[in-house]
């Protein structure tokens, strides 16, 4: 059920040459330890014209606020898609940084099982700790969640993880004293 809802929506999202990727917690899932979570979240170029577009495909099976969806783009805001089949949440966040281009341009395709017979971009671990980092910072230094995803990431993931990128980025994000407490060298 959950995975015709969301295999819809990608073939929505590909039909209208929206680019995207699955962020959030999924993506750390994926990368590190499992946990469950409540939506999925997603990174993507989305502009005002694809606004009418997803209206009209997602009518009957979504709901769908087409205007809290404009103003959330012109306040640079995320909004949501739910899938009425099973309540599944999309959280959408305009890609509107350097960043975010960065985590879109270096996306990996892959199956995910609830969301997917077929494979889907999902952000790379090191992306996925970068933006963790980030949601960590705006929401206080006290998300104890994000803290322990990014923990997990590093966990499975610290062997293959480009060290490099991860460096540059924080400098670039003002987050490399997160990075030293999580000991990437």
């Amino acid at each position: 059920m959950l995975e015709k809802a969301a295999a819809r929506l990608w073939r929505v999202l590909n039909s209208a040459e929206i680019e995207f990727v699955i962020v959030g917690s999924v993506a750390s899932s994926l990368a590190g330890e499992a946990r469950t979570t409540q939506d999925v979240d997603i990174l993507a170029v989305i502009r005002s014209e694809h606004i009418a577009l997803l209206r009209t495909a997602l009518s009957g099976s979504y709901y769908f606020d087409a205007d809290s969806a404009e103003e959330a783009l012109r306040s640079n805001r995320a909004f949501n898609i739910i899938a009425l089949e099973g309540l599944l949440k999309f959280d959408f966040f305009p890609a509107n940084d350097d960043f975010a281009l960065s985590q879109l341009s270096r996306k990996r395709f892959l199956t995910v099982p609830f969301l997917s017979a077929d494979p889907i971009p999902v952000a790379t671990a090191e992306d996925t700790i970068l933006a963790k980092l980030r949601w960590y910072v705006e929401g206080g230094s006290l998300s104890s969640r994000q803290w322990r995803d990014i923990e997990g990431i590093v966990r499975v993931q610290e062997q293959r993880l480009d060290r490099k990128y991860l460096w540059d980025w924080a400098i670039r994000l003002g987050l490399e004293d997160l990075l030293e407490r999580l000991e990437i060298s």
